[in-house]
């Protein structure tokens, strides 16, 4: 009994002094926890299903692969119009959700795409939808995410090459590859897109390609300085940063330098007072900032709870739905800027 006692006795100040080392950040261990954990997070983020098709929403649709630039397949629907149509969309998604969306989703909001693309699909659109590299059923990834071929989630950053992936497949398809094109581009895909036309302008300064939807493009460094300081806390996005940089390579996408290549219209649209995007000291969101750094055409639509077309509740991810209540501003948007 005296050497159970003994034994307990350790085992409450070995947890107590574990304790005071968590608690008080001794030698920095707590922040070197979590610095390593949303760098896994970001490079590695958990693989979601796919649990709808848009055979769900009644619309016909074939399963596709798209082989990016750097090798890597990408997992992918085609849903062709319901009659011949020469314009075709190009859809991504953003971080920790897939091609359907997420079930989770952030902060109790999930998000489902389909219900917006099946209002492009009456409208007689041909739609290309995939999940990008390391989420949903695309190759990538790394460790226990790791399907095919390596490629470490970048959030915007390599992704570029999912874009030019998906616009090659689309002016090679046999039936679509003369189509005029527009990209709806969500979150980390935005930003991927608006690097896309960055690093290859002349393949995107291609006439068929008429406009871009960006939906919640972030300012990555800020997002994510409020995102960590939300869930964690502390104010490690500088530290993030250069973990990252130093064991894959990269960085943050930079959103206010790659919107400067775009040369097609654009239709903004984001969750006004979104928390991680929106400044409450200048009463700004960021992707103000980003739309007056556009220099082509432009609009943007604020969502919110109040208003005309109130939705949702102020959560970031209220914004990927909005299309699917209110799409007449995204059908006149893309009406206006194709041909025919």
């Amino acid at each position: 009994m005296k050497w159970f006692k003994r034994g307990l006795g350790g085992l409450v100040l070995l947890v107590l002094a574990l304790a005071v080392v968590w608690f008080t950040n001794l030698g920095g261990i707590k922040e070197r926890i979590y610095v390593d954990q949303i760098v896994k997070m970001r490079v590695s983020p958990e693989r979601l299903v796919n649990i709808k098709t848009p055979k769900d929403y009644g619309m016909n649709y074939m399963d596709r692969d798209i082989i990016t630039p750097d090798g890597i397949r990408l997992s992918a629907w085609e849903i062709p119009a319901a009659t011949p149509s020469d314009k075709t969309i190009i859809v991504n998604h953003a971080l920790s959700t897939t091609r359907y969306g997420s079930v989770e989703g952030l902060d109790g909001v999930p998000v489902e795409y389909l219900p917006m693309i099946k209002h492009l699909h009456e409208a007689g659109y041909n739609i290309v939808m995939y999940d990008h590299r390391g989420q949903g059923d695309s190759d990538g990834g790394i460790n226990e995410t790791l399907k095919g071929k390596e490629a470490p989630v970048s959030v915007g950053i390599t992704e570029w090459q999912d874009v030019l992936g998906s616009l090659n497949y689309v002016k090679s398809h046999p039936e679509f590859g003369d189509d005029q094109i527009a990209f709806l581009s969500q979150c980390m895909g935005a930003n991927a897109t608006f690097h896309a036309w960055a690093q290859a302008p002349d393949v995107f300064g291609d006439p068929r390609i008429k406009a871009l939807v960006a939906v919640q493009p972030p300012i990555s460094y800020k997002m994510n300085e409020r995102f960590i300081k939300a869930k964690a806390g502390m104010d490690l996005v500088d530290k993030v940063l250069e973990k990252q940089k130093e064991t894959y390579g990269f960085g943050y996408a930079d959103a206010m330098t790659d919107v400067k290549s775009l040369t097609v219209p654009v239709l903004f649209s984001q969750v006004k007072f979104d928390e991680y995007t929106f400044d409450a000291e200048s009463g700004v969101n960021d992707v103000q900032k980003i739309y007056d750094a556009a220099p082509t055409e432009k609009s943007i639509i604020w969502i919110g709870k109040d208003g005309a077309n109130a939705h949702g509740s102020d959560k970031r991810f209220d914004g990927y739905g909005y299309y699917n209540k209110y799409p007449e501003e995204l059908l006149a948007f893309l009406a206006k800027h194709f041909e025919g």
